[in-house]
């Protein structure tokens, strides 16, 4: 690997970590971290399965 993309998965690495620590440690119950969780990885896979057009939503008919 280069240095460039071992810098850049550290970097990514180290945010992930950064945001669980975040996570756990906000004062918030239980049920209310795992709806947040729920729907941020709701979020990121539409924009992963829909990426490659740019729409979003149930109207979205790139796949067609």
């Amino acid at each position: 690997m280069k240095k460039g993309s071992v810098c850049l998965l550290l970097a990514l690495g180290g945010a992930v970590v950064g945001a669980a620590v975040a996570l756990l440690v906000t004062p918030q119950s239980g049920r209310e971290l795992r709806g947040k969780i729920r729907t941020a990885f709701n979020e990121a896979q539409e924009r992963v399965r829909h990426g490659h057009c740019g729409c979003e939503g149930d109207d979205c008919n790139c796949d067609d």
